[in-house]
């Protein structure tokens, strides 16, 4: 077999990178978990790359899971956002636009490694032969115009009910989202993942298939990562398009940094975080080590902070979901009271969007990001959907939060409609 890391010192990361995306057609189960070369601060795990092919074991629900627990093998895995229904007195009415599972999680039969160094490491199984061949020919993609979109005026229509909700006391935020939906005659997830991240490289993208389903992804939001026995959180709120100058791009950051708006959803958020970390983390150590720092991407500059606690002692993952998810970026506050209104404004489920995708290492540490700027293809049913929102306060202006929304899927829209 050809030495990964003599491939990558004569061809490149980048190149042995696509051979490893190119690798999950072949299997029913794969995920592959990619900082895009980014060392920033907002990336603090372990790995450049990760990527895991083929599945000794599949699970479908956290019972499962936690059986496995002390086997010491790798799972890699995606939860969808209605797992909150098993954690709190709620239910979802509204109609799936693509049917995904709450929880699925699989160990899988190979795992692949680059780490911050740009060496790789086969820490599971073995590659074939075939890996190191691609004879994939890029075919345009043909997608369908979107099915039923809503209109900036429904948008705005609820924005104002979300405001009137505020003011009722209801809820402080809110995370209202749309979907995008579109049926399509030719796509290819793993090239529309590739050229993504190439427009939008990000330090949490994801990809994950699972049959004939398939998850891209380029998020650059961390919802929970574990190092021995230290929790960490990254939540985004805040966000303002990339300028198309220096000076420009100078003053936006500005406009984010000084925005009482923004400040105010992340604080909310942070507060929340704090919250739900506090039920599971020793007593006096959840701290906040980063509030409002501006973090820069090449579609956007957003506003994260980061919290962090140590774990109690014999506390599961199970334990740990239960406590922090769905994560509080993507609800609003108070949580519980933000998920009930969530699923009565919006028409559609979330499924796996606002979910996770991560894996846990035979130690028991794992990293999971957000599922948000991010496509869900249905291979059966020839389907694409990706969703997009923000968070609603009172200081809200409903015209700028489309706009928001509009900068956050221009990536998506423009890889699709190349």
């Amino acid at each position: 077999m050809t030495n990964l890391n003599s491939f990558i010192q004569e061809y490149g990361l980048n190149a042995f990178k696509k051979l490893a995306y190119y690798q999950t057609s072949k299997y029913d189960f794969s995920c592959v978990l990619d900082s895009c070369e980014l060392d920033s601060a907002i990336h603090q795990g372990k790995y450049e790359f990760l990527a895991a092919y083929g599945a000794e074991k599949v699970f479908r629900n956290l019972e499962e899971l936690e059986k496995t627990e002390q086997d010491n093998d790798w799972v890699f895995g995606i939860i969808g956002y209605d797992l909150k229904n098993k954690f709190e007195k709620l239910s979802s009415q509204n109609p799936d636009i693509i049917k995904t599972p709450e929880v699925t999680f699989f160990v899988p039969e190979i795992v692949l490694s680059i780490d911050k160094n740009k060496i790789a490491t086969l820490l599971k199984g073995e590659l074939a032969q075939t890996f190191w061949v691609n004879k994939r020919k890029l075919k345009p993609f043909k997608i369908n115009p979107e099915k039923n979109p809503i209109t900036k005026d429904t948008y705005i229509k609820n924005i104002n009910q979300i405001q009137d909700l505020i003011k009722q006391g209801e809820v402080y935020e809110l995370n209202y989202c749309i979907p995008h939906t579109s049926d399509y005659l030719e796509f290819s997830p793993i090239d529309f993942q590739l050229s993504l991240i190439d427009k939008s490289p990000v330090p949490m993208a994801a990809y994950f298939s699972a049959n004939s389903l398939h998850l891209c992804g380029a998020s650059m939001e961390r919802y929970l990562a574990k190092n021995k026995n230290v929790l960490l959180s990254q939540p985004i709120k805040g966000t303002i398009r990339k300028g198309e100058t220096l000076e420009e791009d100078q003053a936006l950051i500005s406009e984010l940094v000084n925005s009482e708006k923004d400040r105010a959803e992340n604080v909310m958020i942070v507060d929340l975080v704090r919250n739900d970390l506090n039920k599971i983390c020793q007593t006096a150590t959840v701290k906040v080590t980063e509030l409002f720092e501006i973090y820069s991407y090449l579609q956007v500059h957003q506003m994260i902070s980061t919290i962090e606690g140590k774990l109690k002692p014999n506390t599961t993952f199970t334990d740990i979901l239960k406590a922090t998810f769905p994560m509080g970026s993507m609800t609003g506050a108070p949580k519980i009271s933000a998920m009930k209104y969530i699923d009565r404004l919006e028409s559609f489920k979330r499924g796996w969007y606002s979910g996770s995708i991560g894996y846990i290492d035979p130690n028991g540490d794992f990293d999971f990001n957000v599922v948000i700027r991010s496509l869900l293809c249905d291979k059966n049913r020839k389907t694409l959907n990706y969703c997009a929102g923000g968070a609603i306060t009172i200081d809200s202006i409903p015209e700028k939060e489309w706009d928001e929304i509009q900068v956050k899927t221009k990536a998506i829209t423009e890889v699709l409609n190349n």
